[in-house]
């Protein structure tokens, strides 16, 4: 029986799987999830996705529509800065 999944893989590949969320553990963090490291409410991937685009610059300058400056991504629950995959 298993009782709980560690995994380093940080590709979300384990979250496609059979196995129930609450049996895996990313021990690297993973992009399969995100969510509020304060409060721990979560965020859709998509969402999220979105937000990267519309706060954070481009550092490689690929993309015209990029902010100049970066800015905080903030959680709905709590209004913190710390909402990561």
């Amino acid at each position: 029986k298993l009782t709980r999944l560690y995994t380093q893989n940080i590709d979300g590949l384990d979250y496609q799987t059979n196995i129930p969320r609450d049996k895996i553990v990313p021990v690297h963090g993973s992009i399969g999830t995100v969510a509020c490291e304060a409060c721990g409410h979560p965020c859709d991937t998509d969402e999220f996705c979105q937000l990267v685009q519309s706060n954070i610059k481009d550092i490689y300058n690929q993309d015209d529509a990029a902010p100049q400056e970066s800015s905080p991504i903030r959680c709905q629950a709590c209004n913190k800065p710390t909402v990561k995959p």
